[in-house]
Order: C-alpha cells, then structure tokens, then sequence
C-alpha cells in the first residue's frame, strides 16, 4: 500500500490531481494470498473473482486510498495494494519489493521498487481483505471478518510478525482446516482449537495471539467403545472396552485418604490432560502424553482428559460429577 504521508504530502503539493492515480504503463504484480477481486476500490462492493497466490496481473490504476484496478485471465477489478507485491519479472518478490507513488513530467504513477530505493514501506494499512480458498485460514484484526487479514495454508507459526502479534480478532476457515491459536510465542501458554469460523474471539485470545499453527483434521476412526459410567474408588477401567475390572485396565481409581483421590493411567496407558477442551480425535491424536496421574484437583467437573490406551487406542473421557465416593465419567475410544 502507498505509505500514507507520502500520500497525503503529494495530495497537498496537487490540490487538482483527480483521487485516480494512472499508471503511464501497465505494472506487474502478483498476489500474495488469496485476495478478493471486487467491482470498485472497496469493501463494499462485490467479489468478481478471486486471485490465487502468487497470480500476475497487470495493475493499471490505483486509487489514494490504495485500491488498485488489475486486468488478468478472469474477470478484470479492484483489489487491495497491501495484499500485492512485486512479479517475478519485476524482481524478487520478496520483502525488499514495494509499491512506490512518484509524480514525473508525465504525471502521478505507481510502481514497483525493488533493493534499497528509499525508506521500507509500513505494514499495511486496513482496508484491503483477503479471502479464504481451499483449505486456508484468515486472520483478521477487526470483528466479523474485516481490516487488516492474512490467510494461511497449513503451517506452523512460532511467532508472529510485529503487524500481526497480539492483533488477532477474528478467523474464518475455509475448508477442512482447522487453527490452534496461542497466547504466547512456539505455541506456549494458553492454547485454544478453532474448528469453525468466529467472528470474534474470546477475552482469552482477542489481541492476544502470537503464535498460531493451522492444519488440516485428521477423520476420525470407527468408534470401538463408548458410554458413560460411574467408577468406584479403588476399582479399574478398560477402556478399550468399557469393562470395570483387571484385565486390560486403563485407569486405576485410587483413594489414599477419603480427600485424596486420583486418577492413575496403568498397564502402558497415558494421559494429556491438555486445556481440557473436548478436542476429539484428531487434538488427542496431536497431544503429548505422560503416565503422571491426576488428582481430583486437576480435573474438575466438565474436563475433558485424553487417552493412549494400553492397547495403543485414542480415546477421550470427560469428568461428568461425583455420586457419593465414586466419579461419573463418559468416554469414546477409536478404533487403531
């Protein structure tokens, strides 16, 4: 995008140059996401089309508020400068590329500086959009889709760019993926899965969000067991099963004292107690496990705890209540 001061000091040096800003030439650009082609320079008006990442164009008219006219192979319109650099055949696409506004003899033009030239544009402003294609997550810093956006693929990001870090106010999904989103930098702190499109996040996550991993979810397997009951202290449950006795236990309900009691994974089963979100099959299957047990204290009413059962089966249980000294529990194991 056209750094805003330039802009506003080249407007106040030609009080009579028109709000359209015509290239003497055609320039080359290519998108750097999927990026939504609309009818006129704004949000308001209609999608045309969508370019693809890394799609050329020509940009043959740009607008003071940064919208850009594009003819291509498909349905000609305007799209965001924010969301376009330079094309291969203008240099390297890379963050050494950007958009440069100058006024010659033959009047205002837009075009593409590559290396050094001049101070590095800022980030961009609001008021491009990008638009999800295929399996693709955008990220917005405005509720409900809008501002300022980015869409990836399946990636993980450790940390996030200074435009984006802490900015993140809604998602929209597109696809089969789904988006793990983390308060703090290489997916630490609190970490929540985003199965469906918000159009605004949560007090935890909004303007929190600085490291992000978007993947595409596992289909789950047949379901080999699945029920709820109530598990006495002392005794063990199967479930691969669902059968409260020894043989092939999973979980041993141990009380050492009546206001001590705890939930030990046995015979090689584990337990990711995560954020204790039901995250089903595909986040249990993405857990890190371990044989610690947990108390009472860890998993209160309504947790949800993951499984790798011994015989190797993803299961999930969640903690229902407590009905005298036993513990209530419904639970899903998939099959292998």
């Amino acid at each position: 995008m056209t750094p805003r001061p330039l802009m506003r000091a080249a407007l106040a040096a030609l009080v009579a140059a028109p709000l359209s800003v015509a290239s003497a030439t055609a320039e080359e650009a290519a998108a750097t996401t999927s990026l939504n082609v609309r009818s006129g320079p704004g949000t308001s008006f209609g999608v045309v089309d969508v370019l693809d990442p890394g799609e050329v164009v020509d940009m043959t008219e740009c607008q003071a508020n940064g919208w850009c006219y594009v003819t291509h192979d498909g349905p000609d319109g305007w799209v965001s400068s924010a969301y376009l650099t330079a094309a291969p055949s203008a240099g390297s696409p890379g963050s050494d590329c950007r958009f440069q506004l100058t006024f010659g003899a033959e009047g205002p033009r837009f075009s593409i500086v590559c290396g050094d030239g001049g101070a590095p544009s800022p980030a961009p402003e609001p008021g491009g959009e990008a638009a999800p294609v295929g399996d693709q997550a955008c990220f917005y810093d405005l509720p409900n889709f809008e501002g300022e956006s980015f869409c990836r693929g399946p990636v993980t990001l450790n940390s996030l760019p200074p435009a984006a870090d802490d900015r993140i106010t809604s998602v929209r999904l597109s696809g089969d993926v789904r988006v793990e989103l983390c308060v703090d930098p290489d997916l630490g702190g609190f970490c929540r899965v985003v199965r469906a499109s918000e159009g605004r996040l949560g007090n935890t996550l909004n303007d929190r969000v600085s490291s992000l991993r978007v993947f595409v979810e596992a289909a789950a397997p047949t379901v080999v067991s699945t029920g709820s009951l109530n598990l006495p202290e002392t005794r063990r449950l199967n479930l691969d099963n669902g059968n409260i006795g020894m043989a092939g236990a999973d979980i041993w309900y141990r009380a050492h004292m009546p206001d001590v009691r705890r939930l030990v994974p046995i015979n090689g089963a584990q337990f990711a107690r995560g954020d204790g979100s039901d995250r089903g099959y595909a986040g249990c299957l993405a857990e890190s496990y371990s044989s610690n047990p947990l108390y009472a204290g860890d998993v209160p009413v309504g947790t949800h705890v993951c499984v790798r059962t011994s015989e190797g089966r993803i299961s999930q249980f969640r903690v229902d209540g407590v009905a005298g000294t036993d513990v209530v529990l419904s639970y899903t194991t998939f099959g292998s």
